[in-house]
């Protein structure tokens, strides 16, 4: 029987870590200690966001053996993302050979097989789930987009700096973040209420 608890524990132990290495991060990128330039501290929130989302939150959602066949799903979709980590950071920090275009051509996939992965869930839960990360790919696509058009460095750029002439994205980006935190905070309360339900 499933207990109660380690699921919480562990969603709560991921924005724990996330919050921490986010702060090393965004004082290591902004100290010129890593290639890609300055990053502004809402893209931190922003970037922290969607690794808990598409990393941590499958990861912790493959636990839950009340999801069924649906874990399938999941695994398939951590897997693509997986393989994503480790060939994008290969490519930004130890071949240096990394373009956004890359990023966007996986975006477009990514949010692709969300919208299929979607179609082929049987639990509404998962589908919402899978809903919300394809438009969230598609938003990620957006701002790499606006990255590659409008930001320019001495050096190879990976990040929107802090600036006047970047604040409309920049709060664009911090209403995504809002918004994609209120979801997740009433999406997250169903997900607990069924496992309470069922343990």
């Amino acid at each position: 029987m499933q207990t109660k608890r380690p699921i919480p524990l562990l969603l709560f132990l991921g924005l724990l870590l996330l919050a921490i290495s986010g702060v090393a991060f965004y004082l290591s990128q902004n100290s010129h200690q890593l290639p890609g330039g300055s990053v502004a501290s809402v893209k931190i929130l922003w970037l922290g966001s969607v690794l808990f989302y598409w990393y941590w939150l499958p990861g912790v959602m493959l636990l839950d053996r009340n999801l069924g066949g649906d874990r399938h799903l999941l695994a398939l979709f951590l897997g693509n993302m997986l393989a994503r980590a480790i060939i994008e950071l290969g490519m930004m920090y130890a071949w240096h050979n990394w373009h956004p275009w890359y990023g966007i051509s996986h975006d477009l996939f990514t949010a692709g097989l969300c919208f299929f992965l979607a179609s082929s869930s049987l639990l509404p839960l998962i589908r919402r789930y899978f809903q919300v990360m394809a438009v969230l790919f598609l938003v990620e696509t957006g701002f790499a987009w606006y990255m590659l058009h409008h930001v320019v460095g001495a050096g190879p750029v990976y990040f929107v700096p802090a600036g006047e002439q970047h604040q409309a994205i920049l709060l664009l980006t911090g209403l995504v973040v809002a918004t994609t935190w209120a979801w997740l905070w009433l999406w997250v309360r169903q997900w607990l209420s069924l496992i309470w339900q069922t343990a």
